[in-house]
């Protein structure tokens, strides 16, 4: 987990501190609607808990951790699920049907809501396959805003690029971004699970 944990820093470190100042000059957002009081306000909010989000998440898919230490794991659980996901998924609601591209965006923040939720209720009846099924699952949702946020700071200074396309870049990089992860939480969690078969099948039975 120390790559993901590593780019989830860097991102925080690169992208949240502009919207610390509360200043709406500085928002690296090009489509905040400064018509709509409140948007920049439930932006920055949300910015705030998705960071709690990140920096929280890669040590919630550390499985040295959770073996180790059970209850920084379980700690660090709740502040995900109740400090992070739910009040930043739960913002991005209501600011998104505002903004340009707002269709994935709100499925995002949809799926990763409903998978991080239902993981955690699997968690509290101890069926701890599909609460790391699901929690896997979160990990890849909460992730893809870094793939989005890349492509859409990036490919308006390429040569040719149209102001008028910024609407569909919007809306591409969101789908972008959860398609892409989603495959690769899907391809982990079947790579482990043969894993897991192979080595089972291979073990030399104790005497």
């Amino acid at each position: 987990m120390l790559p993901a944990a590593l780019l989830a820093f860097a991102f925080v470190f690169v992208f949240v501190p502009p919207y610390l100042t509360f200043d709406p000059d500085q928002a690296r957002l090009q489509n905040l609607r400064r018509d709509i009081p409140w948007h920049y306000g439930f932006l920055v909010a949300h910015v705030i808990f998705g960071t709690v989000a990140m920096v929280t998440v890669p040590f919630q898919v550390w499985p040295r951790l959770r073996q180790r230490y059970p209850a920084v794991h379980r700690f660090m659980g709740r502040a995900y699920v109740f400090g992070g996901v739910i009040p930043s998924a739960l913002t991005s609601l209501v600011i998104v049907p505002f903004a340009m591209g707002p269709v994935g965006n709100t499925i995002g923040a949809l799926l990763w809501l409903a998978a991080t939720l239902y993981g955690w209720r699997m968690a509290r009846r101890r069926q701890y396959a599909s609460h790391r099924r699901f929690m896997i699952y979160s990990f890849a949702l909460c992730m893809q805003i870094i793939e989005g946020r890349v492509m859409v700071l990036t490919i308006p200074f390429i040569p040719g690029f149209e102001p008028s396309s910024m609407p569909l870049l919007l809306e591409t990089a969101s789908w972008i971004g959860i398609v892409l992860n989603l495959l690769a939480a899907q391809w982990y969690l079947e790579w482990s699970a043969r894993r897991n078969r192979a080595s089972l099948a291979t073990a030399v039975p104790a005497r």
